[in-house]
């Protein structure tokens, strides 16, 4: 092979690296971005609960989940295994269908037992993000 096809070739390669790691970088960006919002609703409800603060936790569960648990029910539910911490790792997952806005934001809760990692269903209602599904 000549030195010039040599150094189309390696050029080439370089501008294929550069162009799927700038893609790479770009869809970190996006979903990073999108996920921002529903990941701190998210800490906002973990972060009630850790408090002790169930009623404000339950305020953050979005209607169809309310319909489940009623308060007292969500409160007594909470009591058995109180998380004391929580840490998201990166990501998650944005949707917007027809105008409904959900995510799925994961995190590691911590509780008297031990650690969990659970997938927090994110549901944008009224507004404002909102904890669907199974709260934990």
């Amino acid at each position: 092979m000549s030195k010039t096809w040599k150094i189309i070739l390696f050029s080439a390669i370089g501008v294929l690296v550069l162009c799927c790691g700038g893609g790479a970088a770009g869809l970190f960006f996006i979903v990073d971005k999108s996920t921002k919002a529903p990941k701190a609703a998210a800490g906002d409800f973990l972060t009630a609960l850790e408090g002790g603060k169930t009623q404000t936790a339950y305020d953050l569960l979005c209607g169809d989940t309310q319909a489940q648990y009623g308060p007292e029910t969500f409160e007594a539910y909470v009591q058995r295994n109180p998380p004391s911490a929580h840490d998201f790792s990166w990501g998650g997952s944005y949707s917007n269908q027809n105008g409904t806005e959900t995510a799925s934001i994961s995190a590691e809760v911590t509780f008297k037992s031990g650690k969990a990692k659970h997938s927090f269903e994110m549901l944008k209602e009224g507004g404002a993000w909102k904890v669907c599904g199974d709260p934990y």
